[in-house]
């Protein structure tokens, strides 16, 4: 049983797609760690679940079938909320029809991630409202709240998870739990042209979200903030958001659970101010620690991130919570998490690896990706300057180019087509000396295989503008050839791009 909720049913992925599943007709997701394992059972529950090209298409895409009066379903990782947030700041000002929830997925300890960025900081930013469910049965309560919230202030709600949701899953999909429950979910309010959108100027838009939707969801988040236990006695009161609720130990006596993430709900300041000094535990950062320390204006003692009784950043652990319950100093966290030496596993592109490396030992400027190609960067090939985000090998070594450099962009597939694309329009167009090499084996091979949309790569590259395309069968090369190959291209005329093709 957990002290946060006093429910001893812990739920997992399966149970919040299952919900997912029963609640929305139309659901579309871009795959990634920590999201994947839910992803995989959407896809098994629902047949007609889309495999979106990148975050922004989806939620646009999902914006227009919310005008059209059905309820929407977006799920992304963190990193992909960045590249929609434009999208979804103006689908906010602009108001909705049916119900549009965004399920993100954040890496508190960027285990499979390239940075820790916590997805309430960003819907903050776009004045969107964020839930997390606390793992301890709400999965489904969690989703209804979230849909009542979209539709009566008619804005996309985000509904939060993190890795700790995975915790009790196995490594397998289990069977399809929907049975025979209908996916066909009523007609829901289409968008009305006549409403904010289309009445106010842009400034207006913003002005009404200020005056009317932001109060609208606000009152609605307070009621989601429920104190779970108060046992008055002396004792450190604790606030628990979302998930990491499930950590709190038996010995907590009073305790306060979030749901809603943002905004922050009146009720913990009153908490807060209640019991003179509170533990803030949430992950990734400490927003509701920052906004208790502001709004009690030292009228309370609240601890955690910020006064360094609580890691600065990462996963909350167990023992770090006892020893910020049981110690009143604050600990120090001056070490930083080495990487492991372990040599990458190249998979098929050994000899492509090898050859790449060589070009920057002899100078060559490499960018890789951070998909199959970021295994680049490590030993024994130690053979990249970068590897910056999904979609970025190309930019990356165009600018490089800009310095005079010759440089080559190593990316997959699947990243040229969700968003590094628009990057070889400008090298093209820029005439810079890029030599891009596409790992093209028709899936996402990072995040367990999942389909790359159908795509003729030569023709979209060659309406980009590029001349000059090689395509390989990787596996007819060694390494010698390979580099020499390469060696070629970059003496040629650039920019131009090898198409490596390898079945794995």
């Amino acid at each position: 049983m957990t002290a946060a909720t006093g429910v001893g049913v812990r739920e997992t992925c399966q149970d919040l797609a299952v919900a997912l599943a029963e609640t929305f007709p139309v659901i579309s997701g871009v795959t990634g760690k920590p999201i994947t394992h839910l992803i995989d059972h959407i896809h098994r529950d629902v047949p007609d679940f889309i495999w979106a090209l990148n975050e922004k298409v989806a939620v646009e895409s999902a914006v227009g079938a919310s005008f059209a009066g059905a309820r929407s379903c977006v799920i992304m990782k963190h990193n992909g909320l960045g590249f929609a947030l434009d999208t979804l700041a103006n689908a906010g000002v602009h108001t909705i029809g049916a119900a549009l929830v965004i399920v993100v997925g954040d890496d508190p300890d960027a285990a499979n991630s390239t940075c820790v960025l916590d997805s309430r900081e960003l819907a903050a930013a776009a004045r969107v409202p964020v839930l997390e469910p606390t793992c301890a049965g709400d999965c489904a309560a969690t989703v209804r709240m979230a849909v009542t919230l979209s539709e009566g202030s008619r804005t996309p709600v985000l509904v939060r998870v993190t890795p700790r949701l995975h915790t009790s899953c196995g490594d397998d999909v289990p069977p399809a739990r929907l049975g025979g429950t209908s996916r066909q979910a009523p007609q829901h309010r289409t968008h009305d042209r006549g409403a904010v959108a289309h009445r106010l100027t842009k400034l207006g838009r913003v002005q009404w979200q200020r005056l009317v939707t932001l109060p609208t969801f606000t009152r609605a988040s307070t009621k989601l903030a429920t104190e779970t236990r108060c046992a008055c006695d002396g004792s450190i009161a604790v606030v628990a958001v979302g998930a990491v609720a499930d950590c709190l130990p038996d010995s907590v006596r009073c305790a306060m659970t979030l749901r809603a993430c943002w905004p922050i709900p009146e009720a913990v300041v009153d908490f807060a101010l209640a019991h003179g000094r509170a533990l803030v535990v949430e992950e990734s950062s400490p927003q509701v620690e920052r906004f208790l320390a502001e709004r009690t204006q030292g009228k309370a003692e609240i601890i955690g991130r910020c006064s360094s009784h609580l890691p600065p950043e990462g996963s909350i652990s167990p023992e770090s919570l006892v020893r910020a319950l049981t110690s009143p100093q604050p600990g120090t966290w001056q070490t930083a998490q080495p990487k492991t030496s372990a040599p990458a596993d190249p998979g098929t592109y050994a000899a492509l690896f090898d050859a790449v490396a060589r070009l920057r030992r002899v100078g060559a400027f490499v960018a890789t990706d951070v998909g199959s190609s970021v295994r680049l960067c490590y030993p024994p090939y130690e053979g990249a300057e970068v590897a910056l985000c999904l979609g970025s090998a190309v930019a990356v070594a165009a600018g490089a180019a800009r310095t005079g450099l010759r440089a080559v962009g190593v990316i997959g597939d699947y990243a040229v087509l969700h968003s590094g694309l628009q990057s070889v329009l400008e090298l093209v167009n820029g005439g810079l000396p890029v030599l891009t090499v596409v790992l093209a084996n028709a899936r996402q091979a990072q995040t367990g295989g999942q389909p790359v949309p159908r795509a003729d790569l030569p023709a979209l590259l060659t309406a980009c503008g590029v001349k000059h395309i090689d395509n390989w069968d990787l596996n007819e090369l060694d390494v010698r050839a390979t580099f020499e190959r390469l060696c070629a291209l970059l003496r040629g005329p650039l920019p131009a791009v090898a198409i490596v093709h390898a079945d794995q």
